[in-house]
């Protein structure tokens, strides 16, 4: 390797933190549950509640396209001229419902996928909601005669890599505080050989299922103990439960059981082979434990498998080809996780390609890197070091 080894290091120690961080939200479930927009009862048609302190409730759901119900929780997006904000997550029976103009949930990198990134790596300033969708007076959150207009124009879609999803319009009327969005349509797309929802979900015992939610619930109020024991029950009455197996692998990784984790995802990889999550899961340990051939091989079997549903597995994927000396590679999956990232929410990928460009001598677009990655985070502990390292570029051109 160059004389930037310290910028490598610094790598690592980035890219540590986005395991520990990883950690932390993977196993946050999306809330299950009705009302996981944080939404109380719509009020009666009749009250005497004022019409600007009523606000707007939107309910609906989700089956596949026999009519099935996955049986997890589904992220539901809402759509308007062209850009998508994560509003709810479904219960386990396919319902969801939320209050239209309550904060906006974390997101991840690529607004695609279950929430992988939530609240992880560096961000820019946070847009509010009127910014986002281009609307120049932002609606006040308790006022549905300013939050309907919002709505017009607007789709409901869940939002599972590996399936496509219908789209409905939502109609506001002005006479009513209550939507109902009608059902969305969840079909398996042909080119996906896997999926972030195991279909084993759909065979598992009714029990095992409860399990399941009662994990779910207990890992969003970080009762982690609670969680495992929910699911060593859910998988000992359904061994085959491939989302059990996994939220366990998470559970046990949040708790830094790193082996006893890598055998729950590998019990949910044998439960169901076409399963993305596990082997993203593990591909996350095998960085924590800068295990370079074994990060290669998971984050290539999550690209294999469905590449849209762990973006920041390429991340991960050009650390390994980089550490392990295969340099076009690294610089491939790092530009492919670049154009991924539109939101800049991981900027440190930069500091890896400034890595990567400077052992292939380009300093010129290795130097570029390190300008856009101080220019995003300017106030990096390290960031008297990167000036100097940026100098350093600039004059081997």
């Amino acid at each position: 390797m160059s004389s930037f080894h310290r910028l490598s290091g610094s790598l690592i120690v980035c890219l540590a933190l986005f395991v520990s961080v990883d950690a932390v939200s993977q196993v946050k479930p999306g809330g299950g549950g009705r009302n996981t927009g944080g939404a109380t009862a719509p009020p009666n048609a009749n009250s005497s509640i004022p019409d600007e302190a009523r606000a707007v409730f939107i309910r609906g759901k989700v089956v596949l396209s026999d009519g099935s119900v996955l049986g997890e929780p589904i992220a539901i997006e809402r759509v308007c001229n062209g850009a998508s904000r994560r509003e709810t997550y479904t219960d386990f029976k396919g319902h969801f419902e939320f209050q239209f103009g309550q904060q906006a949930q974390g997101r991840d990198a690529t607004e695609s996928g279950r929430d992988v990134f939530q609240n992880s790596g560096n961000r820019g300033p946070t847009q509010g909601m009127g910014s986002e969708f281009g609307i120049s007076q932002p609606s006040t959150p308790g006022s549905a005669d300013a939050i309907r207009p919002e709505l017009l124009g607007c789709e409901l879609r869940a939002s599972v890599p590996g399936f496509k999803s219908t789209s409905v319009i939502l109609r506001p009327d002005g006479s009513t505080w209550s939507i109902d969005a009608g059902t969305i349509v969840l079909t398996r797309m042909d080119e996906a050989t896997g999926a972030t929802i195991s279909l084993t979900t759909m065979k598992a015992p009714e029990a095992a299922r409860k399990n399941l939610e009662k994990a779910e619930k207990a890992i969003g109020q970080n009762k982690f103990d609670d969680a495992e024991k929910a699911l060593e029950a859910a998988v000992k009455q359904y061994p085959e439960f491939a989302a059990a197996w996994s939220m366990l692998g998470e559970v046990q990784r949040h708790k830094s059981n790193f082996s006893a984790a890598q055998e729950d995802y590998k019990k949910a990889i044998a439960a169901d082979p076409k399963f993305v999550n596990p082997y993203f899961g593990l591909a996350v340990v095998a960085v924590h434990e800068q295990n370079w051939p074994d990060t290669l091989k998971y984050t290539d079997e999550v690209a294999r498998l469905n590449p849209a549903a762990f973006p920041l597995s390429y991340m991960y994927n050009a650390a390994a080809n980089f550490y392990t000396g295969k340099i076009d590679a690294a610089e491939a999956s790092a530009k492919k996780f670049r154009s991924l990232d539109t939101r800049n929410a991981q900027p440190d990928a930069l500091l890896l390609l400034c890595n990567i460009l400077t052992e292939k001598r380009d300093y010129a677009g290795a130097a570029q890197q390190l300008k856009e990655y101080l220019k995003l985070v300017p106030n990096a502990a390290n960031a008297s070091e990167l000036q100097a390292r940026l100098k350093q570029l600039e004059s081997m051109q």
